[in-house]
């Protein structure tokens, strides 16, 4: 029996890594290098709607102390990345590989990018901040803090989207914690918050959105064509249950946090595995990861009006994922996803393409990825609508950013 065993597996493995060679026989994945000359990790892409594509990224060094927050611009006469830009520099940031800085445009010519900054000696204790450039990154203003309080707790798991030519921002918000020792109708909870500002650091609207959410998964925000933003989280309630939860902003109000499907999964800790939302016109969709009888799901759900709620999920046909997912619409029916799963024991980066109304599914295996913490979470941009590039921290080595141009017609 274990003879046969053995050689089923060795067949799997023959079927799969021909699978991987014929893929990118048919189909071209271009790597676009940054640079190796330093340590880099935990990038995060993001698509103007001009049509630019930028890429932010921390460096580190094995004999430093400091860390360096880079972007960099993809230039798209020859699909190269330009040569990364210092933003800034520094020995207190708080450098984690699920939260990480996200870079942003507004209509013009103003970017704005965030990074956490310690507060206090203690561990979990630090600040959102931001810093904003009007003329494309060639000049940055001083740091400013997102949030308005001053507790020494948790500020973070920053999405941010270009709202009215400013900035809205939805964040994890740990001052409950503190405030709650000296105010007992306060419950020590992490909270949801949205903060919007303008270029010049202004802050222009402040309020909480959900006083109860999971702790330390990914928040991410999205805006619809009819100019309404929506933030998606894992919540928190109070028998443990971590599911994933919307709220769209109307009329200068948050609604009411409602799930987006009632998946029960109750589990005592964060799993560190947040959600991700794209939009294209007024549709929406959406993909999380969650765990049914103690199996490990990705599902995807589609909206044409966020008002109503989200249409009855897709569960993915992966294999035994791990989540670190996220998602791009490419038309009102279609979204392209990534997410890691694991094959045998190894894990793999995959992009697939689902059609709310068809069976079309069809997946294909970027490349082997780590399994631990340091791959981070891989980030996906739609260019020109026919292409997908991909971004992760490859750790085979030395820690270095690794992107991959792909066709989209593969799926085709």
């Amino acid at each position: 029996m274990e003879n046969l065993l053995n050689i089923k597996n060795l067949i799997f493995y023959l079927v799969l890594y021909s699978f991987v060679f014929s893929c990118n026989q048919s189909v071209e994945l271009k790597e676009i290098s940054i640079t190796k000359e330093y340590q880099s990790s935990e990038p995060n892409l993001y698509t103007s709607i001009n049509g630019d594509t930028y890429l932010s990224f921390i460096s580190t060094s094995d004999t430093s102390d400091i860390s360096k927050l880079y972007f960099s611009k993809l230039e798209l006469n020859n699909l190269e990345w330009n040569s990364p830009s210092l933003i800034n520099s520094s020995t207190d940031w708080f450098v984690n590989w699920a939260d990480f800085p996200r870079i942003t445009t507004n209509n013009k010519k103003g970017i704005s990018v965030h990074f956490l900054e310690k507060s206090s000696s203690e561990t979990y204790s630090y600040d959102i901040k931001v810093m904003n450039s009007k003329d494309e990154g060639n000049s940055w203003n001083n740091p400013m803090k997102l949030h308005n309080d001053n507790t020494k707790t948790e500020h973070g798991f920053v999405s941010t989207v270009n709202y009215n030519n400013n900035f809205l921002s939805t964040y994890l918000d740990g001052r409950q914690n503190e405030l709650a020792k000296e105010n007992k109708n306060l419950k020590p909870q992490m909270t949801l918050r949205a903060t919007s500002y303008n270029i010049d650091g202004v802050i222009l609207m402040d309020k909480l959105i959900d006083n109860k959410v999971c702790d330390c998964c990914q928040t991410d925000i999205a805006l619809t064509s009819d100019n309404s933003p929506i933030t998606v989280y894992r919540d928190r309630s109070n028998n443990e249950t971590r599911d994933i939860y919307y709220s769209y902003y109307k009329n200068s109000k948050w609604s009411t946090p409602l799930p987006v499907f009632n998946d029960n999964w109750i589990i005592g800790g964060c799993p560190v595995n947040g959600p991700a939302i794209s939009t294209f016109n007024n549709s929406s969709s959406l993909i999380w990861y969650t765990e049914i009888d103690g199996e490990s799901k990705i599902k995807i759900a589609f909206t044409d009006d966020i008002t109503k709620g989200f249409d009855d999920p897709i569960l993915i046909n992966a294999n035994n994922p791990l989540g670190r997912v996220d998602i791009e619409m490419i038309n009102e029916n279609s979204s392209i996803i990534s997410y890691m799963d694991y094959i045998n024991d190894k894990a793999y980066l995959k992009l697939q393409k689902i059609d709310r109304y068809t069976d079309i599914n069809k997946s294909i295996i970027i490349d082997e990825i780590s399994n631990t913490r340091s791959s981070g979470f891989p980030k996906i941009n739609i260019i020109d609508n026919d292409k997908t590039i991909i971004s992760w921290t490859d750790s085979s080595n030395k820690l270095y950013v690794k992107t991959i141009l792909f066709n989209n017609s593969y799926f085709d």
